[in-house]
């Protein structure tokens, strides 16, 4: 009956081909009772900018802010908004969606900075004039190609997280300021007074990654923007996100009816968390942790928004791999998005893997925006609609061809780890050692001027750290430097360098000089304890024949980096509230606390003034 209703109402012109989604019996379906399955990217970088997919990061600037920021000192902020409608009339257009629609996919993941629609700093609760501009232009480019457009604010009033993606580092206001909540609210009430009615449209995603408070706070939020969307008779779904936690604490939920809500999670198994990125790590994955996650939304009955994820490298298993998630992804109704579209590097093309389904064929155009004139950053935002694009083509086969993937019983096993040392030698004086936020306990080995470090660890990132430490304390001035003869590759970003840190505490503020074992160098910083780390990327090396160095003068501390022979200053960083002494040494990090690294330096001197 609901068919044949919905048949001849079309028929008259009343309803559109495509009508809003929603739930029923825990499947996404349309208005002919089919079920519909949401395949997907992110249009990450267009209308929020992280810096690395513009491969900008090591250009001194943390994130959207700065980006903006320093456009509006330069030429003033009416200038500066003209410059950024140059930037995003030029990196997404409708050529771009075609290409999406010939990766087998029909859906985009939109992540909007609340900015585009309000300045809640200086006219609060009061749309732009140009408000709906960018919003409605993707939705026509998508609408247009029959395809399903997921509207993500990506960043909030006030911020969410304190991280890069939610447009600001270290600011994290949302929770502790009522009136941005207010904003946030008053917002998804006008994005849905806007979009009620709108079929391309097919779900609110109400927060990205919200981690920036406790579960209790965020629920208290997400219940407030959706009661106001319903409150304009808006029917669309409305996606709840998760917590760094899970989705339990939405559980049993008596304050509000909750009807066409689903939840949604990102998954990047291999970078941040279960492992190093290889294939017996998502093998796991797909094995253990999402039957984990069928059974729970089970229990929820809802489909799960899988809204980010990616293998990134072929070695990790590249588009045969990503084909087995959108798979199985299939298979429950869950809508899946991968992250991203698009993200540009120096050299250009693939290469061994990209976040991107495409990224740009040859080496980027250099420029500095602190110093370019107006004209020359405005030509470089419109080279970016002139750029010949690199295809992943390997995804791209394997999203859209019938052929199935190896079985995953097929593929190597997990190889055992190095759970214990291999070497628990005693330091020479005055080195000591700390496993610095309970990191699985290491050890060493050494020989004369050659040490190998055996660290464990999840990160050296965030707001806090896990590896290996092993460390002097020194008062005055002092020259440290150290040749990395090789790292174990225990995941992508497992670490070897030379760390000076104001405290043996795991929020220590710090510099680090370090090498990963893809032949990448990176220095990272926190400058006052607590703070969320900032990273430079440094130069790239063959082999690990690599030299580090940290010189201490006064209250500056100087990283650099030695590869043919050339030292390279990579950055200073300035201690002045460090206190009089400060901490030395080398940092060695498996990037999973699961297992051991194993790191050898040689060649180490330790020079004080």
């Amino acid at each position: 009956m609901r068919t044949m209703l919905y048949a001849f109402l079309l028929s008259l012109g009343i309803l559109k081909s495509q009508d809003i989604l929603r739930l029923y019996e825990g499947k996404i379906q349309n208005s002919l009772n089919k079920t519909v399955n949401l395949k997907g990217c992110n249009l990450g970088n267009w209308l929020m900018l992280e810096m690395w997919m513009l491969n900008y990061a090591d250009r001194g600037f943390a994130d959207q802010y700065d980006f903006i920021k320093t456009l509006e000192t330069r030429f003033g902020e009416e200038e500066a908004e003209g410059l950024m409608d140059i930037y995003r009339t030029n990196w997404i257009q409708g050529s771009d969606f075609d290409i999406i629609k010939s990766f087998g996919m029909n859906t985009v993941r939109l992540p909007f900075d609340y900015k585009l629609l309000m300045d809640s700093d200086e006219k609060p609760f009061r749309l732009k004039d140009d408000a709906w501009e960018w919003l409605d232009q993707a939705i026509a480019m998508a609408k247009k190609r029959e395809m399903y457009v997921i509207l993500d604010m990506h960043g909030a009033p006030g911020r969410q997280s304190g991280m890069d993606h939610s447009g600001r580092v270290g600011y994290n206001k949302l929770w502790s300021n009522k009136n941005h909540q207010k904003q946030t609210v008053w917002l998804w009430n006008q994005i849905s007074q806007r979009y009620r009615k709108e079929p391309a449209v097919a779900a609110y995603d109400l927060l990205n990654e919200p981690w920036g408070n406790n579960e209790r706070n965020l629920k208290k939020v997400i219940l407030q923007c959706y009661r106001a969307i319903r409150e304009n008779n808006d029917e669309h779904i409305v996606i709840f996100p998760g917590h760094t936690s899970g989705i339990d604490f939405y559980k049993n939920i008596r304050s509000v009816n909750l009807d066409n809500v689903i939840y949604t999670m990102h998954f990047y198994p291999g970078f941040f968390g279960w492992g190093s990125p290889k294939p017996y790590i998502h093998t796991q994955f797909i094995k253990e942790g999402l039957s984990t996650w069928k059974k729970k939304m089970e229990s929820f009955n809802s489909p799960l928004l899988i809204g980010e994820f990616n293998v990134v490298l072929k070695k990790a298993g590249g588009g045969e791999m990503m084909r087995r998630y959108y798979d199985y992804y299939e298979s429950l109704n869950w809508p899946a998005t991968m992250w991203s579209y698009k993200v540009l590097n120096n050299d250009g093309g693939i290469g061994e893997g990209s976040w991107g389904m495409v990224t740009n064929e040859d080496k980027l155009e250099d420029i500095d925006l602190s110093y370019a004139t107006k004209n020359e950053i405005s030509q470089w935002f419109e080279s970016f609609s002139r750029l010949d694009y690199a295809i992943d083509e390997d995804l791209k086969y394997w999203l859209t061809t019938n052929d199935k993937p190896a079985p995953l019983d097929a593929l190597p096993p997990r190889p055992p780890a190095l759970l214990e040392p291999l070497g628990t030698d005693a330091l020479p004086s005055p080195w000591n050692v700390s496993d610095i936020g309970n990191s699985l306990k290491g050890g060493q080995k050494i020989e004369n001027n050659n040490w190998t470090i055996y660290g464990g660890g999840d990160d050296i990132w965030g707001t806090s750290d896990q590896f290996r430490f092993v460390y002097q304390k020194i008062n005055g001035d002092f020259s440290f430097s150290v040749k990395v003869d090789s790292l174990k590759d225990t995941h992508y970003y497992a670490k070897a360098g030379i760390m000076v840190r104001k405290n043996l505490n795991k929020n220590s503020a710090h510099g680090i000089i370090n090498v990963f074992p893809g032949g990448s160098s990176e220095f990272g910083y926190r400058e006052k304890s607590g703070q969320t780390m900032k990273a430079k990327s440094g130069p790239n090396f063959n082999g690990f024949n690599v030299m580090l160095k940290v010189d201490k003068i006064d209250k500056s501390l100087y990283f650099s980096i030695q590869t043919k022979n050339e030292w390279i200053e990579v950055e200073k960083l300035h201690i002045h509230n460090w206190g009089k002494s400060i901490y030395v040494g080398l940092a060695t990090l498996s990037h999973d606390n699961s297992q051991l690294t194993t790191a050898t330096y040689s060649n180490m001197q330790l020079n004080e003034q």
